[in-house]
């Protein structure tokens, strides 16, 4: 039988099978055999010279095999152990190279997400590219480049047509591909000016609203430039003097309005109002330190409740109680909200560092964010980047079903649902209160909308009209034919068909 084996074993290194000698010659009876050994040290060497010719042509994998099964047969060999020595090292060269390549194609990527472009393709240069990852490089490097190009010669367009939200759009793609391009820069800078001055030129004639809407239309592309920031805080002041005056505190208002004076020297109505303001102030201080002043402890003021265009004026109970800043309505039992009374609130993590005044189950990394009444507009802002329908931004005007996303896992939508009703509604879709039932948050202003209708601010059964509450003196009315029904704190009402309860937070 060794005899047979040895014959095979010898017709199988003649013909260079190498593999099939390795495994005729692995038997144990043929290792004490004369003839086998002789074998043995033949194919020992045959291998080793195979490996040596694998590692040439840099066929590692091969070498490396060649080594185990020569070693498999004589493990002490000099020449078996030198073979493999070079072929581990040249292996840990290759993936030194390899390592190496990858880091320098991913700072290349960076590189060109960055919007440095150039620098990213000159690090590509003389690069090996056995993978084909270069070329795929190349390739996005290339792409980026039209999509820029092509941002950049619409952007141009746009702004020669005036067409300032357009321009605002493709500016900002060629600002978040290539940042740093001086022609993104310059084009940033034409449409600042030209936008602004024609903001400026609405606000001097008594056009906020004009005004308001052009800095939105270049506020994704433009709205942290120095001169577009000054023009927007000073609107934000003429909506805070427009707030107080709404609020009855008219010597506020002028006071806010003489700020303005300073930021828009050319709005010549400011002038006008500053002065009717004072007058105004001036009468109604007069009429507190006269006669009217003694009556029943009458006081017109700064606090006073007046009274607006379509509501009522409701006359409250003796002794109740200011509502919380935060509190919670219930209707039937079922449907149920976390009710906001301030004009600035902040959301954010439950476990942010911040501590926000609503606090969401969500990831303590996510920002914090604040919503902000000026007036009739909402405004979202934030020190970090947050999503409005898909779109980093730091701060931006609301609109209705805008969607607001903190992290992938803390998205809630922004409603305006009654045309009357300057309250707002934030539906939760992606996250949730600590109060697992709660799943919208009203912003509240001067009315809260019940009902079944898609337009009203809390769900509840009800036939007929929806219940429309009013806020007074920090207190919720609903006026009725009988007169008026104020809800106080955990006690329910029953207002028609349908019973409300509010309680704490």
């Amino acid at each position: 039988m060794n005899f047979l084996r040895i014959k095979q074993a010898q017709c199988a290194l003649a013909d260079g099978r190498l593999e099939e000698a390795h495994q005729l010659l692995q038997h144990e009876s043929l290792r004490s055999h004369r003839e086998g050994q002789r074998l043995t040290t033949k194919l020992i060497r045959a291998l080793v010279e195979r490996g040596r010719q694998h590692l040439e042509a840099d066929r590692l994998s091969e070498a490396l095999a060649d080594c185990t099964r020569a070693g498999q047969l004589a493990a002490n060999d000099q020449q078996v152990s030198e073979l493999r020595r070079q072929v581990l090292e040249q292996m840990h060269q290759q993936r030194r190279r390899s390592f190496d390549r990858a880091q320098l194609l991913d700072n290349a990527r960076r590189h060109a997400r960055d919007g440095f472009l150039t620098q990213g393709a000159a690090m590509l240069h003389g690069l090996d590219d056995d993978s084909g990852h270069v070329a795929q490089a190349q390739r996005e490097f290339e792409l980026h480049k039209t999509r820029t190009e092509a941002a950049i010669e619409r952007a141009t367009t746009a702004i020669d047509c005036q067409d300032w939200t357009a321009a605002g759009h493709y500016l900002a793609q060629a600002r978040q591909l290539r940042p740093f391009d001086p022609r993104v820069q310059s084009l940033l800078g034409q449409l600042a000016i030209q936008v602004v001055t024609q903001a400026r030129q609405a606000v001097d004639n008594g056009r906020v609203d004009t005004a308001k809407v052009l800095l939105q239309a270049i506020a994704p592309a433009a709205g942290d430039r120095m001169e577009v920031s000054e023009l927007r805080d000073a609107i934000g002041q003429i909506n805070e003097a427009s707030s107080a005056l709404h609020d009855g505190d008219v010597r506020a208002a002028g006071r806010q309005l003489c700020r303005v004076k300073l930021l828009l020297p050319g709005a010549k109505w400011i002038d006008e109002a500053i002065e009717l303001a004072d007058r105004i102030a001036a009468s109604r201080e007069a009429l507190e330190v006269g006669p009217l002043g003694l009556v029943h402890g009458v006081k017109v003021g700064p606090g006073t409740a007046i009274a607006y265009h379509g509501e009522p004026e409701i006359p409250l109970s003796k002794g109740t109680v200011v509502l919380p800043r935060q509190f919670i309505i219930q209707a039937d039992g079922q449907s149920a909200a976390l009710v906001v009374r301030d004009d600035s609130v902040s959301l954010g993590p439950i476990s942010s560092n911040q501590r926000p005044d609503v606090g969401l189950m969500a990831d303590p990394s996510a920002p914090v964010l604040t919503i902000r009444r000026a007036q009739e507009d909402y405004f979202v802002s934030s020190e970090q980047p947050v999503n409005v329908n898909g779109k980093a931004t730091r701060e931006q005007l609301l609109n209705d079903g805008d969607k607001i996303e903190l992290s992938p896992r803390c998205r809630f939508r922004f409603r305006l649902p009654h045309a009357a009703s300057t309250s707002a509604v934030l539906e939760l879709t992606g996250t949730r209160l600590p109060r697992g039932d709660l799943r919208r948050i009203v912003l509240l202003d001067r009315q809260l909308v019940v009902g079944s209708a898609n337009t009203c601010h809390l769900r509840a059964d009800t036939e007929g009209q929806p219940l429309i509450l009013h806020l007074r003196d920090g207190q919720l009315c609903c006026p009725q034919a009988d007169g008026s029904t104020t809800l106080n704190m955990n006690q329910s009402t029953t207002l028609g068909d349908v019973t409300l309860r509010l309680t704490e937070a």
